[in-house]
């Protein structure tokens, strides 16, 4: 369905690269992360998580609004699991909020650091490098489920990448091959 005419159709993809000790700490835990939904998880070629964008509404000036996913998270160890999904990154408070399956609840999951480099285009959003640290309330909410004190507010989970899609109003598609130098890069180019 269309959104009121003055919001942009989002689409495209937001990655995740889960921090190297943050994961070593998990695994050593016992504690699985797995993608869920439209997600997919890391394999060797792309050591990533990618999360679908399916929706949103962004302010270019100042960069603000709401980028919707699809897909989501599982942690789990022994027989318990908790599974987040449906992130919404909100740029003006800095976090990424997630539904807690089987609750109804949402949360801010994530908390958001400012991007090390950011591309604002007419048809594509590119936010590179951006930390993101699990909330206070997200670890309490971990701990509790798996009888733990792994889990901490600022634990840094990874390092985000999002490449949204802006589609115009007229449902056309707007690619007329400007900006595919954006499609796939994920920062890997040291140009500093």
């Amino acid at each position: 369905e269309r959104h009121n005419g003055n919001a942009d159709e989002l689409s495209g993809k937001t990655w995740l690269k889960v921090d190297k000790d943050t994961a070593a700490a998990l695994s050593d835990a016992g504690v699985k992360v797995e993608a869920t939904g439209a997600a997919v998880g890391p394999t060797d070629e792309r050591p990533y998580f990618t999360f679908p964008i399916v929706g949103g509404k962004v302010d270019k000036d100042p960069l603000g609004g709401k980028i919707v996913h699809s897909g989501g998270l599982s942690f789990s160890a022994d027989s318990d699991k908790v599974v987040v999904k449906r992130f919404v990154i909100d740029l003006d408070r800095g976090v990424l909020t997630a539904k807690v399956a089987g609750t109804g609840q949402r949360i801010d999951l994530l908390r958001l650091g400012a991007p090390e480099d950011v591309k604002v285009g007419s048809e594509r959003i590119l936010l590179k490098g951006v930390d993101a640290k699990l909330t206070s309330q997200a670890a309490e909410a971990l701990n509790e489920a798996f009888d733990t004190n792994l889990f901490a507010g600022g634990l840094l989970i990874g390092e985000a990448t999002v490449n949204a899609k802006i589609d115009d109003d007229n449902g056309k598609d707007n690619n007329d091959g400007k900006g595919d130098d954006w499609n796939d890069d994920k920062g890997d180019d040291n140009d500093d």
